[in-house]
């Protein structure tokens, strides 16, 4: 304890006693929030071809679960169920039904896009934040343009793991038919980083474990099902628990102050933070290590007039560091010490948004320079296609060069958006640094 106290030596006792209160009541949030986000589930998606069985066999996995372990529906309410639209930018929407299930201790919401398009904005605008998949590929189809789509840009998003369901395979006469199809999509899985080992193929019949009026999980009807379930409990990741992350906290004002402080506001992202920490803010120009020297929370942040004033209602944190005047500037991010560096040169994945969704009709070309908005600011990017790909229209996605005229903090993973004549028509995700 004594060591604790002998940095706040000379210093007034009210002000060691708030800067005490802070760190405390900062940590037992942080503890609380851990307990809780362990009851919390794993976000899994399904993917593949249109009418393959995506949504016959989320259904029929609720119905197995609801015999071996606990639903929140039954399936006849999935399948009937409104589907949610859930906003990933002004006018831009991801349609999906979702449930949530327990079985063998693990939680999962499950959510099942409705169209092919809503799982490529799902996936590269990272809403609702998807940490597994399972791949349904008919076997009378095999894997179609828009599936091997789909799991490419999982892999580009770093999505850790992907299971798979062989559907219809009844309707196969000749078992070399399914040989064949398993053998294609294993092929795709290891060409995306996939190990065999950690991305089984379970072969069965969604309709026909759905359609099973019987309760017995050992039954022909629903074994494929029970075997897909053991295969996602042992297969899927943990869910990330963001206090657990390294920092980040994108700045999105700075007040300096003649004494050698500035005062941050953002909203910290990930991870936790509290007074006496060493941080570094990264962007911009070349790292900055400093540390806390003061904090208050989203909850007490805003005053009494902005808490009701709709336009300024925002999450947000207010962060004092050592640092001189003029060090620190909006887009300059706060994060842990050596977590996150400054580039320039990166590949995404983008999506480009249609009409409906931005209210323009602007697509993207080759040296394209469209604004690049990254945390809180917007910097120049200067686009390069591939060569197989002149345009990317409105609704559609490819993967871009991109180089910043100003080095941003960028790691595999950061999303953005984009922006042409002052309206954003589009979003993308980073999917490799470029040194």
């Amino acid at each position: 304890m004594g060591n604790e106290f002998t940095r706040f030596v000379g210093i007034e006792p009210q002000i060691v006693f708030d800067a005490l209160l802070t760190t405390f009541l900062s940590e037992r949030k942080a503890m609380d929030e851990k307990r809780q986000y362990r009851h919390q589930g794993l976000t899994i998606c399904t993917l593949g071809g249109v009418g393959h069985g995506k949504t016959t066999l989320t259904a029929g996995i609720i119905k197995v679960v609801s015999r071996i372990g606990s639903t929140q529906m039954d399936a006849a309410d999935f399948e009937s169920q409104q589907p949610t639209h859930h906003s990933i930018e002004p006018q831009t929407y991801v349609s999906y039904r979702a449930v949530d299930y327990e079985t063998s201790g693990r939680h999962y919401t499950h959510i099942d896009g409705l169209s092919h398009g809503d799982n490529i904005k799902m996936l590269i605008g990272g809403s609702p934040g998807i940490r597994g998949v399972i791949l349904v590929v008919s076997a009378v189809d095999g894997v179609t343009a828009e599936a091997e789509a789909e799991i490419r840009l999982a892999s580009q998003a770093r999505i850790p793991t992907v299971v798979t369901f062989l559907n219809k395979a009844e309707k196969v006469e000749d078992p070399e038919l399914i040989e064949i199809c398993e053998m294609e999509i294993r092929e795709i899985l290891t060409d995306c980083g996939y190990a065999e080992e950690k991305s089984p193929v379970i072969i069965g019949d969604a309709a026909k474990a759905f359609n099973y009026k019987g309760q017995n999980p050992n039954s022909d009807h629903w074994k494929p099902i029970v075997d897909l379930i053991f295969a996602m409990n042992r297969c899927m990741p943990q869910p990330l628990n963001p206090l657990e992350l390294p920092l980040l906290m994108p700045i999105r004002k700075v007040i300096d102050t003649p004494k050698g402080t500035s005062t941050l506001y953002g909203e910290v992202v990930q991870g936790g933070l509290a007074i006496g920490h060493p941080v570094d803010v990264v962007g911009k120009g070349d790292r900055i290590k400093t540390r806390c020297v003061g904090l208050r929370h989203s909850d007490a942040a805003a005053s009494a007039e902005e808490k009701y004033d709709e336009a300024s209602k925002r999450a947000e944190d207010e962060v004092q560091v050592d640092a001189e005047m003029g060090w620190i500037t909006p887009g300059q991010v706060v994060s842990q010490p050596k977590s996150i560096k400054s580039h320039t040169n990166f590949e995404a994945a983008v999506y480009v948004m249609t009409q409906e969704e931005c209210g323009t009709h602007i697509p993207l070309v080759g040296n394209d320079k469209p604004e690049i908005h990254l945390w809180t600011i917007d910097v120049t990017g200067h686009f390069h296609l591939s060569s197989e790909v002149a345009i990317v229209n409105p609704g559609e996605h490819a993967t871009v060069r991109i180089l910043l005229d100003v080095p941003m903090a960028i790691t595999i993973g950061t999303r953005f958006e984009i922006k042409k004549m002052g309206a954003k028509i589009g979003m993308g995700v980073v999917t490799e640094i470029i040194e």
